[in-house]
């Protein structure tokens, strides 16, 4: 089954009522390079667009969209569209993915490689913002990442985390300090998946979630939810031994247990000594994440909160997987896995073309859930991959696009066609297919458009 994967693709983020945001949103979708070492991957040109934090689309031409880019910067969604090489209409509207040198590279422009990651962030935005920054690029860096091999692209997956973890260190400085002038104790969750082929290997710290809708039979009338993460909670029998192995502690806070900062009390100057009174603070609510770098432990040379991923691989069959979605806990804290998938669901049978997307109707019903119980709504953000089958037509909704992974980035149908639609062809003919670019892009686009929410 060496055919890629088609799927709607939607997102959503919201601030909720918090006083900051701090869930931020990366996608990224580009050609997969030949087979060659990990450092060899194609320098693409990039294409973007940002999504405000409401998570909708403002209807711009290219240029438009590269100006605003460098104004909003501190977006917390962000999609990047990797243009093919080949593509010599481009004009200057692009920018240069790396400030490196731009060489030749040979790549497969018939599959491409799509990335999905949701970050939530905690103790300031900074450590969220340099994972979407630089996780993907850190990953494709890493000796086995392009493997054919499960084990050894899982293993890829799990030093690219540590990579940026540590690479947090060098941005720490720079990084706002606490109230109480100590450095930053930014931290982030992380839920990634990458799509090759029909292959999706997923990699997770904290507790964010990935969750794909599953229908076992064609006469079942609802979805089961497969959990494919399991949330990193500190008070888990497998990561409270690791963290009291490490010196660690965990410590209920307000009924929730929590990883415990070890800390002299503010009032010490001076270096560390046995009689230094030290403060034990229940601190945080996961395990494992990006950054939270007072973590570490000086003794044992490891990070209490581990930065180490749990990955997973799953061939997907868009007959059985229906839906793939990626969640903060703003979501999940609302919304049990089962329902969301179901909401999916239903809601491509009953809205039509042209109508809210599924990222959309599960955030703003998860908010909705939040004033209901008289709550603060947290910071929440989803994504939504739709399976389709092959041979299928497909009603897009207002703000979603359509990735087929096995013809390549040229052929990807936008928001804006013909009745908003889009027909999938089957792998067997799909040499016979071609669209016409007004056909494809709508009238309001000019050359390559933005990924438009």
């Amino acid at each position: 089954m060496d055919d890629g994967v088609i799927f709607r693709m939607s997102a959503f983020s919201e601030q909720g009522g918090r006083k900051y945001m701090e869930d931020v949103v990366e996608i990224r979708i580009e050609y997969e390079p030949t087979p060659s070492p990990a450092e060899d991957y194609p320098k693409s040109q990039r294409h973007g667009g940002q999504e405000t934090a409401e998570g909708e689309a403002a209807k711009q031409t290219e240029n438009d969209t590269h100006e605003q880019n460098a104004a909003a910067e501190s977006a917390p969604v962000s999609a990047v569209w990797v243009e093919s090489l080949l593509n010599e209409d481009s004009g200057n509207n692009s920018a240069p993915a790396s400030d490196g040198k731009v060489t030749e590279h040979v790549v497969n422009t018939r599959r491409s490689v799509a990335f999905f990651a949701v970050f939530d962030g905690h103790g300031g935005r900074e450590a969220a913002h340099f994972a979407r920054e630089n996780l993907w690029d850190l990953l494709k860096r890493q000796r086995g990442f392009w493997s054919k091999d499960h084990s050894e692209v899982c293993a890829a997956l799990r030093k690219g985390f540590i990579a940026c973890h540590h690479a947090m260190w060098k941005e720490l400085p720079e990084w706002p300090k606490t109230i109480t002038g100590l450095p930053s104790t930014s931290g982030t969750t992380a839920s990634v998946i990458v799509i090759r082929g029909v292959h999706m290997y997923v990699a997770h710290v904290g507790d964010s979630a990935v969750v794909v809708g599953v229908k076992e039979n064609d006469s079942d009338i609802t979805l089961q939810a497969l959990e494919v993460t399991q949330d990193h909670k500190p008070e888990l029998p497998k990561e409270k031994e690791r963290i009291e192995r490490l010196g660690g502690s965990v410590m209920k806070k307000s009924g929730v247990n929590r990883v415990v900062w070890k800390r002299p009390r503010l009032t010490h100057n001076g270096p560390v000594r046995r009689s230094t009174v030290i403060d034990q603070i229940p601190f945080l609510a996961v395990a494992r994440s990006l950054g939270d770098l007072w973590s570490y432990d000086f003794y044992s040379g490891e990070f209490v909160v581990s930065p180490e991923p749990d990955t997973t691989v799953m061939t997907l069959d868009p007959k059985r997987h229906r839906y793939i979605i990626l969640g903060s806990d703003g979501l999940w804290n609302m919304m049990p896995p089962k329902n969301a998938v179901n909401m999916c669901y239903s809601h491509d049978k009953m809205v039509g073309p042209k109508g809210m997307s599924c990222a959309r109707r599960l955030g703003c019903t998860a908010l909705l859930f939040w004033k209901e119980r008289m709550l603060r709504a947290d910071n929440t953000t989803v994504i939504v991959l739709a399976l389709q089958e092959h041979g299928t037509s497909i009603p897009m909704h207002s703000d979603e696009i359509v990735v087929d992974m096995n013809r390549g980035i040229d052929h990807v149908p936008y928001p804006g066609t013909t009745y908003n639609t889009c027909e999938v062809p089957k792998t067997e003919h799909e040499d016979d297919m071609f669209y016409e670019e007004d056909e494809i892009y709508g009238e309001e686009h000019e050359g390559w458009p933005c990924l438009e929410w």
